[in-house]
């Protein structure tokens, strides 16, 4: 899947609706329900997608979030990191792919074992 990115004019659109300040608001920018950080923009700005893409979010101006870099950076490492993976991990379990055995040629799964001496044994 191929990243979405917002167009020039949702971003002027955005910047105009935030009145330049951030729109990071509520739990999915670790403030507390109603809470919104307010700081100006003058100093960077990101265009967050306010729903990820792997869960359908589109590039329209209802998705897009002009925040300041450090309420960008806090959703992202907290929230969307972890649920990209997750989305992922489902994905592949779904479709049947499994995570790749270890060099020994023997995971978990197995019914074998090496013991710290070198010996293999069955469990």
């Amino acid at each position: 899947m191929s990243r979405l990115e917002f167009t020039k004019q949702v971003k002027r659109e955005a910047l105009t609706r935030s009145d330049k300040k951030c729109e990071a608001s509520g739990e999915l920018y670790g403030y507390r329900n109603g809470q919104r950080c307010y700081a100006p923009l003058a100093y960077g700005v990101a265009f967050d997608h306010f729903i990820l893409a792997s869960e359908g979010g589109d590039n329209s101006l209802d998705n897009c979030r002009a925040v300041c870099i450090k309420c960008h950076s806090w959703k992202t490492r907290n929230i969307d990191t972890p649920k990209a993976a997750k989305i992922k991990r489902q994905r592949d379990k779904n479709s049947g792919i499994r995570k790749k055995k270890s060099k020994w040629g023997y995971g978990r799964e197995d019914n074998i074992k090496k013991k710290i001496n070198g010996l293999v044994v069955e469990r």
